[in-house]
């Protein structure tokens, strides 16, 4: 399998989780998308949606390619909170459309690069850590980021009294599981009614 091959499943595969993140945004109203789930959570669907677009916004900023000093690394702790797309469903849209659209524009020599990662690593103390990483290892994980969000922005939907499809917030792994464990059941089934009508056969033969 050659790198291209790679790098093009990579960015399909981001592209499907940013489809499945904007149906579900799309298909909500704006109090479901500003609704807080208390005392089960503590952020709206909105304030989720702008922590997934942060971390993107972080991968699309300029100097982060190559062999960047660490003040021009891609920095995941810099949040806006409070921003408009906290809480306007329209603003959050739009966000994740230009997301997808700079995602179909990138290439494989984009994937490739090495980049500087900056983010906090303590909790009772201000502590910053820069690694080197590459573009695709973080676009890996603002994809797999982004799933994880939706899982939870999906069960605010519900207690929200949305009807919410069963796959959103699926891993990719787990998603290949159950269409393995579903393939199972057909088959066994199959295989079952098979016995079963080659056993009436032989019966009515009799």
């Amino acid at each position: 399998m050659n790198g291209n091959h790679r790098m093009n499943k990579l960015i399909t595969g981001s592209v499907e989780s940013v489809d499945q993140l904007l149906a579900f945004i799309e298909g909500l109203n704006d109090t479901e998308y500003q609704f807080v789930a208390t005392p089960w959570f503590t952020s709206s669907i909105g304030q989720h949606l702008r922590h997934i677009v942060d971390l993107y916004l972080a991968l699309m900023s300029e100097g982060m390619m190559g062999n960047a000093p660490q003040q021009e690394c891609i920095d995941y702790d810099v949040r806006r909170r409070g921003a408009p797309v906290e809480s306007r469903r329209d603003v959050g849209v739009a966000e994740m459309k230009a997301i997808r659209h700079w995602l179909t524009q990138i290439t494989a020599n984009d994937l490739a690069s090495e980049v500087w990662v900056n983010t906090e690593v303590a909790l009772t103390e201000q502590q910053s850590v820069a690694v080197k990483s590459s573009f695709a290892r973080e676009l890996c994980f603002a994809s797999s980021h982004l799933t994880h969000h939706l899982a939870i922005m999906a069960a605010i939907a519900k207690m929200a009294g949305k009807t919410v499809d069963s796959a959103l917030g699926l891993a990719p792994a787990t998603a290949t599981f159950t269409r393995l464990q579903e393939a199972r059941s057909a088959n066994s089934t199959n295989s079952t009614n098979s016995t079963k009508s080659t056993r009436e056969t032989a019966s009515c033969a009799q």
